[in-house]
């Protein structure tokens, strides 16, 4: 077998022909690669536009290979024993197992000469053998437990090891000596994670078995199970690397660890909890470069950037961001704080807990069971001579009141609310006790958002009509707006296993003007402030989602998923 393309094309060409990028996305990976000294394809994931995962089976498809789908936990000592270890590092190779013709199965990284391989192993074995193909960070991954026997680069967080008490260290001694396979089962876990572009890890035991689920792009997908019997050595290995007690079994947990792969490193916040079939993990992975998201990046239209821009360059005033848990608030955050920030700007920031660590930025991280409280940071930083406070979310009465007091000071105040709209942001404020009037006053802006799936470009297989109900519901809004009530259907294809890869941002951005400031402050409902601030240039966010499934970024499905459908 020859591993001959029809045609050289570059990685970036065969992405952009998988549909899995844009030329766009390319350009702003190039530059990346160009600035940071770095290939291409560790520059598109780090970007966020494509996953390791997707890399792989783009170039398998390319190559005429298979990827390497299921990772393993052990590999033969016989086996390994089949390729010298110089062949090994001079090929980039593991061998994974001998099938039972006699063929040798090995695993490379997608940067390998597949015809060297090739050809190499058919003059050391005298036949052919099989060639599949990983991401540089299963590779990695692989070549250190199994080759070097160094499973992972799994650290505590900086200074936790020496605070482990003595039993801790024991049992963790003791672990590394006889359980080498759980080791390996963990640390294969989060690779794989980290491959996949999850964002949680869900451990789950039940009865008879562990079940393994990733969430990726907000929806969860079981990956894995294994042995009930396991579960409590790898509960263990987790709490030592959480620095957990690994003793305590009836009582919630939270800890975390880090994890450093191809320069990179994720932050993994770990939460136990005791279930009548033992304790469930959940692991959420934090991307340290995630930290540097610009408003660009997150999928708001122009309109709405513009708008954001607008209020974010407001002297002081408050400007909240409201939506469920998991709407993508805290990004949102950290985008505005990344375009603000500046050597001229002293930016403070209390949050419960720091998931991104910002460049040029004080962080504070609320504790309440030491009385480190949002109100508590609030009081403190009108001391430390801020011009834009971040607080992570307004709670009670006493927060909101010291924000309010902060922006009528002279303070940008940035932070969040849990609300379905913008205009129900403000009702909310009322709610905890603040006066109307002190609100109309502060407030500048609420922006409300959630994420959908983007549609994955090689399962979009054709223009239909869009839902008669949708057609007839907005037939002003095609009208005016130019766009054909048309929707892309996605299908499954031999092509296509997954139909969505990765999110976007819809919204509405809800600004302050002087008008809305005299209904704010006569208390006027919730449905005359979301009439004035669509009259005020307000797009509603059903609108900006129905017109991302217009341009075929999304499904009606799934805005409908995330969106109430419109009163009429």
């Amino acid at each position: 077998m020859f591993f001959e393309k029809k045609k050289y094309k570059r990685l970036g060409e065969i992405l952009i022909e998988k549909g899995l990028i844009t030329e766009s996305e390319l350009q702003k990976a190039l530059k990346y690669s160009k600035e940071k000294g770095k290939p291409i394809g560790e520059s598109l994931v780090e970007s966020g536009f494509v996953t390791w995962d997707e890399i792989v089976h783009a170039l398998a498809e390319q190559w005429g290979v298979e990827p390497l789908e299921k990772v393993p936990t052990m590999i033969p000592p016989d086996v390994l024993s089949k390729v010298p270890k110089s062949m090994i590092d001079e090929l980039r190779i593991i061998p994974l197992e001998v099938k039972e013709d006699g063929t040798l199965v090995v695993v490379t990284d997608i940067s390998s000469d597949l015809q060297r391989i090739q050809s190499s192993l058919k003059f050391l074995l005298g036949r052919s053998p099989e060639i599949l193909i990983a991401s540089p960070v299963t590779f990695d991954y692989l070549y250190k437990s199994f080759i070097l026997g160094t499973p992972e680069e799994i650290f505590y967080e900086p200074g936790t090891e020496e605070d482990l008490e003595a039993e801790d260290l024991e049992a963790l001694a003791k672990e590394e000596e006889e359980n080498a396979p759980i080791i390996k089962l963990i640390s294969m876990i989060v690779h794989r994670a980290i491959e996949k572009g999850a964002s949680d890890i869900h451990i789950e035991p039940s009865r008879n078995i562990v079940r393994v689920r990733y969430r990726t792009d907000g929806m969860l997908k079981n990956v894995m199970n294994y042995p009930k019997i396991q579960h409590n050595a790898a509960v263990i290995r987790v709490k030592i690397l959480s620095n957990l007690d690994i003793s305590e079994r009836r009582l919630p947990q939270d800890g975390k660890f880090y994890l450093k792969v191809a320069g990179e490193q994720y932050d993994f916040r770990v939460s136990t909890v005791p279930t009548v079939h033992g304790e469930k993990i959940v692991m959420r992975i934090l991307k340290v470069s995630s930290a540097n998201k610009q408003l660009g990046d997150l999928g708001f239209n122009e309109y709405n950037i513009r708008r954001i821009e607008r209020l974010i360059s407001e002297p002081h005033g408050i400007l909240l961001v409201t939506g469920p848990t998991g709407s993508g608030k805290s990004t949102t955050l950290v985008a505005m704080i990344n375009e603000l920030k500046n050597e001229a700007v002293n930016i403070v920031t209390a949050e419960d807990p720091v998931e991104y660590t910002i460049d040029g930025v004080t962080q504070c991280q609320v504790k309440p069971e030491i009385g480190l409280t949002f109100a508590k940071y609030l009081r403190t930083f009108l001391r430390q001579d801020p011009d834009i406070i971040m607080v992570g979310e307004i709670r009670d009465r006493e927060t909101a009141q010291l924000a309010v007091e902060a922006s009528m000071t002279g303070h940008l105040v940035l932070s969040t609310l849990h609300t379905n709209d913008a205009s129900s942001a403000i009702d909310r404020l009322r709610n905890m006790g603040i006066d109307p009037r002190l609100v109309s006053s502060s407030l500048i802006g609420v922006i409300a958002q959630r994420l959908v799936r983007r549609i994955n470009r090689r399962c979009r297989i054709r223009k239909v009509p869009l839902r008669p109900d949708l057609a007839s519901h907005f037939s002003e809004y095609f009208k005016s707006s130019g766009y054909e009530p048309v929707e892309y259907k996605v299908e499954e294809t031999d092509q296509c296993a997954d139909l969505y890869k990765g999110r976007i941002a819809i919204g509405e951005v809800l600004m302050v003007d002087e008008s809305m400031k005299e209904l704010i402050a006569s208390s006027a409902s919730i449905r005359e402030i979301q009439r004035a601030a669509v009259e005020n240039g307000m797009r509603p966010m059903f609108i900006d989602g129905l017109e991302k499934v217009l341009k075929g970024e999304t499904t009606v499905e799934e805005l409908l998923r995330v969106v109430h459908f419109p009163e009429l």
